[in-house]
This record gives C-alpha cells, structure tokens and sequence, in this order.
C-alpha cells in the first residue's frame, strides 16, 4: 500500500520556454478551463470546482485516475492495491501577480482520507523574445514515492501546458 505520510520537506522545480504570448500563457494558467487542459497527469481527469483568481482566492481541484473513472468494477482493485483514485487539492491563493507570479497554498488528500500533504505551488513567467519563459516550482512535506511522482509530473505539466496552448490556437508567436 501507497503510504501518503509526509516524510521530509522537498522541493520540486521544472522550467519550458514557450513560443506563445504571455497572455495567453497567463490565461491558460488561471482559468478554469486553461487549468484542466494541462494541471495533472495524462491518466487523471481535472475538475477546476473553484478557482477565484484573487490574492486570498479559494482554489479547490478535483482529479480522477482515468481507469478507475472509465472502468468503475475496477475501482476495488485500485484501493486493494493501495493506488489512489482521487485526489482534492483544496487552498487559497497565497500571492498573485497578473502575468508574472501565481503562488498557491494547496492541501492534496487523496480518497478523501487523512490530513494531506501540505503543498506550496508557485508559476513563474517571464517574457522572452521568442515566448514566455515558465517555471513551476512545488514545495512541502512529502514521502519518497510522492517525491519520484512529483518531479515528473512536473515536467509533463509543463509539457501538457505547452501541448494546451497548441490546441486552444495555432497561432504562436
């Protein structure tokens, strides 16, 4: 079984040049839509439930394991094996700079057991030349197999970022 007691304090940090505006990038970072097109992992289903963009705004998100959303008979499989199906980050916007910084203070429970793990996620951007220069950092508490999965998913949410911003318009820069 998956243990979610947070162990030690990590931080997680990963960075994308973009060929796309910074107010498109902006945009895709603090709407409802634009987040659910790229927050979590390829096999997780985003729901944005609240996402008040605001200094103080709530912010609640919801995800899904897409095999245990698209084949409920094997959601007891997934919970024997100790694999989440669900995880809620719920917190408030710590800091928020249009266009520039979005710090969030998130709490992740996953199945909607325990106390969660405490996390503190901040997007940096920047213009450059040719786009927008991003950089998503992730701090808190976390045990060692959170810590593997963090770092990668960092790295993909960007790469999905990236991917989102393609789709919504085939006009880069």
């Amino acid at each position: 079984m998956v243990s979610a007691r947070p162990t030690e304090d990590r931080e997680f940090s990963a960075e994308r040049r973009l060929p796309f505006a910074l107010d498109r990038v902006w945009a895709q970072c603090t709407s409802k839509r634009g987040l659910e097109s790229w927050w979590a992992p390829e096999d997780l289903r985003v729901t944005v439930r609240r996402f008040d963009p605001r200094s103080g705004g709530e912010v609640e998100i919801a995800l899904r394991y897409l095999p245990a959303m698209l084949a409920p008979d094997r959601e007891g499989a997934f919970r024997a094996a100790g694999i989440p199906i669900s995880l809620v980050l719920r917190g408030k916007i710590r800091e928020l700079e249009p266009h520039r910084r979005l710090v969030l203070e998130l709490t992740l429970t996953l199945d909607r057991a325990g106390a969660g793990i405490e996390t503190i996620t901040r997007l940096d951007l920047a213009p450059v030349p040719e786009g927008t220069q991003v950089k998503l950092t992730v701090s808190g508490k976390t045990n060692p197999h959170w810590a593997t999965l963090g770092q990668a998913n960092l790295e993909g949410q960007l790469d999905r970022l990236g991917r989102s911003l393609g789709r919504a318009s085939e006009a880069p820069l």
